[in-house]
């Protein structure tokens, strides 16, 4: 039961899906604005397509009742009592036709007379043939009495139904060809008549195309100028943000220090003070741990600095006794622990915490390098060791007993790996805009795969023991103070080439 509980766990542990990715301010905001701009100019667009159209729709539905008025005005009684439709000119030079020029027009039934030049004049027979329809406008009309029988024009045109003031207008179908028609009702020589006219819909429906056309192509563009400004709004109303995300990525690991509030906005202050906050509190538990650490070592230095000396009068009563061996190992263990506990104290004082910017002056490394190498001589002479240097002109920012500190610890270390006969240079200079501090030994070098690991406290590369495994944590540590780093490379005859580099002073 435990294994089944634990593989059913492990199933719903696999099928957790992953937190998304949370969206930037400036793309939510957007995304509100998008969706109710979007609405508005689809309302805008469905209100000003009515506003217009309407008007279009009605000044072509006037003018094709003045087209039935003018047909209607031509109808006279004949002699013999028959009515007829007399049309002595073409329409084209009529007032009810000055919307459409003639070419446009096609107008169809038998003349009795040769067709003007470029536009069909028709006699409005009893029985018109069925229009030709073209990509222009086609006129048609039908001239009926009371019975439905046709005096002229399109026998198969259908009326339009009477509304107000003796007109009505309707949308047909003729021919497959949808058409707009008006019928008149009027009376001629005692007689009710209805006169239809009726058009294709080509031109209306191309006029009511562009005025959609240039409609969305307004509103599209206010859309377009709407969005661009409000992208110029919030990315300036976010300014204040950019400039908080710039202050907290320049903020240093080891210098926390509160965020300014004064020119944050009110909806991000609590933010910001809660944050600041939160780097107090860090801020103060970190100094809490350099402190007991600092304290610790300080504590252990005295008692040490007395038992060693204990140690070496007990060592010089009992020269030559049974119990000098113990004594010299137990003076060795001393040793060690008391250079741990001074270690410990350069490693805690080296904090980039514990120093303010004051601290940094000017120096000058070719006299850093003097003085280590002066200080170290002795120690090389013992373990047999060529201590030298080669200094180029530098110069860098910094804090000259940490620079000292560090320069011995990599010495030191040189000199403990170096066999006897070896040599360990010391090197200062400049390259690339770039100062550097170079110590290389005949040591037996650093594999790649542990030149991380020798960085961590407490960890001894050669496995022996020796030393207190702090001296390249202490490196890194004053190098990360002056805005340095730490390289571990291959020296020139087979052992390792320490190498800092810090940013040129000036």
């Amino acid at each position: 039961m435990p294994r089944c509980a634990a593989s059913a766990a492990s199933a719903i542990a696999l099928k957790t899906p992953e937190p998304r990715r949370a969206h930037s301010i400036r793309g939510r905001l957007l995304g509100y604005l998008l969706l109710p701009l979007l609405l508005l100019v689809a309302a805008g667009f469905w209100i000003d397509h009515h506003t217009l159209v309407m008007p279009v729709y009605a000044a072509f539905d006037r003018s094709l009742s003045r087209t039935a008025t003018e047909i209607a005005a031509h109808i006279e009684q004949q002699p013999d009592g028959q009515l007829k439709v007399r049309w002595p000119e073409p329409p084209g030079a009529s007032r009810g036709f000055g919307r459409h020029p003639p070419p446009r027009l096609t107008w169809h039934g038998p003349s009795h007379r040769p067709p003007s030049p470029g536009f069909a004049a028709p006699s409005f027979a009893h029985h018109a043939p069925p229009p030709h329809f073209r990509p222009h406008e086609t006129f048609l009309f039908r001239v009926s009495r009371a019975d439905g029988s046709t005096i002229a024009g399109n026998a198969d045109l259908v009326a339009a139904p009477i509304e107000h003031n003796n007109l009505g207008y309707r949308n047909a179908d003729y021919h497959g060809t949808p058409v707009r028609a008006v019928s008149l009702r009027t009376t001629v020589a005692g007689e009710a008549l209805l006169v239809t006219a009726a058009e294709t819909m080509h031109w209306r429906d191309r006029v009511v195309h562009r005025l959609d056309t240039i409609i969305g192509l307004g509103d599209s563009l206010q859309l377009l100028l709407v969005l661009a400004i409000s992208m110029l709004g919030i990315t300036v109303a976010l300014r204040p943000l950019r400039r908080l995300r710039e202050q907290i990525a320049s903020q240093s690991p080891e210098k926390l220090k509160p965020l300014p509030t004064a020119p944050i906005p009110g909806e991000v202050r609590p933010l910001v003070d809660s944050l600041n906050t939160l780097l107090m509190t860090v801020r103060d538990s970190a100094q809490s741990q350099q402190h007991f650490l600092t304290n610790a070592a300080h504590q252990l230095r005295t008692p040490l600095t007395g038992l060693k000396a204990q140690l070496e009068v007990l060592a010089r009563e009992n020269a030559g006794g049974p119990q000098q061996a113990r004594i010299a190992a137990l003076q060795g263990g001393i040793d060690r622990l008391a250079h741990t506990a001074n270690q410990l104290l350069a490693l805690a004082r080296a904090e980039p915490s514990a120093h303010r910017a004051s601290d940094f002056t000017p120096l000058a490394l070719p006299e850093l390098v003097g003085a280590v190498v002066s200080t170290l001589l002795d120690r090389s002479l013992v373990a047999d060791v060529d201590l030298g240097a080669d200094c180029q002109p530098a110069e860098v920012e910094g804090i000259h007993w940490l620079l000292h500190e560090l320069l011995v610890n990599l010495v030191d270390n040189a000199i403990r790996h170096t066999p006897p006969g070896g040599q360990v240079t010391v090197r200062c200079g400049t390259t690339e805009g770039l100062a550097y501090l170079e110590v290389e030994d005949d040591g037996p070098g650093i594999p790649p795969d542990l030149r991380q690991r020798v960085r961590e406290r407490f960890y001894h590369a050669g496995g022996n023991g020796q030393g207190s495994g702090l001296g390249l944590s202490i490196v890194e540590e004053i190098a990360r103070t002056h805005r340095g780093r730490l390289l571990i490379l291959d020296g020139s005859t087979g052992g390792a080439r320490m190498r800092v580099e810090f940013p040129a002073a000036g």
